[in-house]
């Protein structure tokens, strides 16, 4: 019985001198969104998280995240061919991939009026390699009547 009293008063006498650092507790990781129009819906990840402007810094876990304005690709009807890949180049478009360190505020710009620029170089490079395509098949066609 003495020595546990011992013992006990030892552990006291010596636990007020000993500190503990907790260094494993998780730090402020958050992203900042920034957009040049007013309005516009902001997704972090696929979800919905507001429009612009966002008041406050949105708190997320550190790594990769997808910001962006348009809503993820499940809203694009099931139909095959060019207009559903012209769709998702231009959603391509209004996306950011972002790595978020932990600790880290990351300031993510977003700008809307620059993709309407972007949508009409596109369409453009589109509609020249139909021209393309379409003299390419004539001149193979007037090659082989030509050989008949």
């Amino acid at each position: 019985m003495i020595t546990v009293l011992l013992l006990a008063l030892l552990l006291l006498v010596n636990l007020p001198g000993q500190t503990l650092k907790w260094d494993n507790r998780a730090r402020y990781t958050a992203i900042t969104i920034s957009c040049d129009t007013d309005s516009v819906p902001v997704y972090i990840d696929g979800y919905y998280v507001g429009k612009t402007p966002l008041p406050h810094a949105l708190t997320v876990t550190p790594g990769w995240h997808t910001v962006s304005i348009f809503p993820p690709d499940d809203g694009i009807p099931e139909q095959e061919g060019p207009s559903k890949r012209a769709m998702k180049d231009i959603i391509r478009l209004g996306k950011q991939d972002v790595m978020v360190e932990e600790g880290n505020v990351e300031l993510v710009v977003m700008s809307y009026r620059a993709i309407d620029a972007e949508i009409e170089e596109y369409q453009r490079q589109t509609l020249s390699g139909v021209w393309l395509r379409a003299g390419m098949i004539l001149s193979l066609m007037l090659l082989i009547t030509w050989g008949l």
